[in-house]
C-alpha cells in the first residue's frame, strides 16, 4: 500500500488518474479552470491572456539574438494589465468551456484544452493545432472573455474550493507548495473566503484538509486540476455544481485528451 502523502506523490502525472489515488480515494473529479468576464468591454485584446507571445525585439538578451529563428517563440506572464485577484474576485463572471466550445465552435472539451495548450506552445510538435486556437481566440476576443492561466489554482477556482470545503465541514486545511518544502495551515473558520484565496499562492499546487479526506491537486502545465475524495463526498460536490468538469473512469489518464506535451 503507497502513501502519496508520506511519498509526496500528490499528482498523477503518469498512468491512470484512479489508480494512483485508489489507496486513498475511490473518486476523482477533473475539474476544469474558467474562463471569465467582466460586464465591461476590453479593448486590448492582447490582455484576455495571461501568457503574451514576445517578439525577439521584445526580449533584449544577447543568448536570444544569437538563437535560430525557429527557436525564438519566448512568452512572458509579466502581463500588468491583466485583472488582479481582487479585480476577479470582486467582479468576475465565470465562464463555462460548455459555453467557449458552444460559441467558438470547438468539438469539446478535448479540443478546447489542444487549443489553450497550443496557446502557450508546450505540446509536442505533432499534437500542435493553430486551428483549434485561432478558433478560440476568434470567439473570446469578440466576447471579452479572458482566459484561465494554466498550472494555478485562479482566483475562482479557489472561491469554488473555499465553498466546497466549507460545503463538507472542512474547515483545517493544508496548503503544500510545488516541490513540498513548505506546507502552512488555514482555519476557513478563522479566515474569510478573500483571505483563503489571497493565502493560496501562484505555486501552491496541493490543497487538502487535515484529516485528508479530500485533495485538491494541479500541475505546471494543465488547464484543469483534480479534486479526489470518497464517492459520498464527491456525489455532494458533483450536485454542487461548483466545478464543471467530469469523473475521471478506470481509464482516465492526465493526458485525457488524447495530447502530448513536448
Amino acid at each position: 500500500m503507497s502513501n502519496i502523502f508520506d511519498e509526496e506523490n500528490l499528482y498523477p502525472y503518469q498512468g491512470v488518474i484512479k489508480e494512483h489515488f485508489k489507496d486513498h480515494y475511490d473518486s476523482v473529479f477533473i475539474a476544469l479552470l474558467p474562463f471569465f468576464q467582466f460586464d465591461r468591454k476590453e479593448a486590448d485584446k492582447a490582455n484576455l491572456k495571461k501568457a503574451k507571445l514576445l517578439s525577439p525585439e521584445d526580449v533584449l538578451i544577447d543568448l536570444l539574438k544569437n538563437l535560430p529563428e525557429a527557436n525564438r517563440e519566448i512568452y512572458s506572464y509579466d502581463d500588468d494589465r491583466y485583472p488582479t485577484d481582487e479585480d476577479i474576485f470582486r467582479e468576475g463572471k465565470a465562464i463555462l468551456w460548455d459555453n467557449i466550445v458552444k460559441g467558438s465552435g470547438l468539438a469539446g472539451y478535448a479540443e478546447l484544452n489542444t487549443a489553450l495548450l497550443t496557446s502557450i506552445n508546450v505540446l509536442n510538435r505533432k499534437f500542435t493545432r493553430p486551428d483549434l486556437m485561432d478558433k478560440l481566440n476568434n470567439y473570446t476576443d469578440s466576447e471579452s472573455i479572458y482566459h484561465p492561466t494554466e498550472g494555478v489554482f485562479g482566483m475562482l477556482s479557489k472561491m469554488a474550493i473555499y465553498k466546497a470545503l466549507k460545503l463538507l465541514g472542512k474547515n483545517q486545511i493544508m496548503i503544500t507548495d510545488e516541490f513540498y518544502e513548505n506546507t502552512s495551515t488555514v482555519d476557513l473558520d478563522k479566515t474569510t473566503e478573500y483571505e483563503f484565496c489571497d493565502h493560496i499562492t501562484f505555486n501552491d499546487f496541493y490543497l487538502y484538509s487535515v484529516d485528508k479526506e479530500i485533495l485538491f491537486t494541479i500541475e505546471w502545465d494543465s488547464f484543469f486540476f483534480l479534486i479526489a475524495t470518497d464517492h459520498k463526498k464527491m456525489d455532494q460536490l458533483i450536485a454542487s455544481n461548483l466545478f464543471e468538469g467530469f469523473s475521471c473512469n478506470d481509464k482516465t489518464e492526465h493526458f485525457w485528451g488524447g495530447i502530448c506535451l513536448s
